[in-house]
């Protein structure tokens, strides 16, 4: 792909200014259709009578954008950044196959250095502990994004 737009170099995918990027590209590429399958269902379950009473009453797209369509798909978007934060926090497998957290430890993730820990090293208290503090983080990260996602109207 790199060749039709005109690179002629080689470059090294899990080098140490690389390897994050890389994985980067493949957890993206690996939850990209989920998220974009949750997002395709919400606009679909939108009413198109919500639409047309817009145009009538003279909104142009921008403001039936943020007026109908954006307040609609809250709960939508609440799901799909929640499902993202989570699945972002607990990657170990893609990371365990592609890198195991090398070079230098540039794409170590705490998942896969529970792992590590735990399982290869055989410090199975501080891998159990590292567990119990990334469950509270996942913990905190859910609830604070129900608080940014909580409508006035639940205060």
């Amino acid at each position: 792909m790199l060749k039709a737009f005109g690179y002629q170099g080689q470059i090294n995918w899990l080098s140490q200014q690389n390897a994050i990027w890389s994985v980067l590209i493949v957890l993206i590429w690996h939850g990209f259709g989920w998220g974009m399958l949750i997002y395709y269902t919400g606009i679909k379950n939108i009413d198109p009578v919500l639409y047309e009473a817009a145009s009538i009453d003279g909104a142009n797209w921008w403001t039936t954008f943020f007026r109908v369509t954006l307040p609609l798909m809250k709960p939508v978007i609440q799901i799909n950044v929640t499902m993202a934060v989570i699945s972002a926090l607990k990657q170990m497998e893609t990371v365990y196959l592609l890198t195991n957290g090398g070079p230098n430890n540039s794409t170590q993730f705490a998942a896969n250095y529970l792992y590590q820990q735990a399982f290869k090293a055989f410090k199975y208290g501080y891998g159990n502990a590292i567990g119990v503090v990334f469950i509270i983080i996942c913990v905190l990260a859910t609830v604070g994004l129900n608080r940014i996602f909580r409508s006035k109207q639940d205060v």
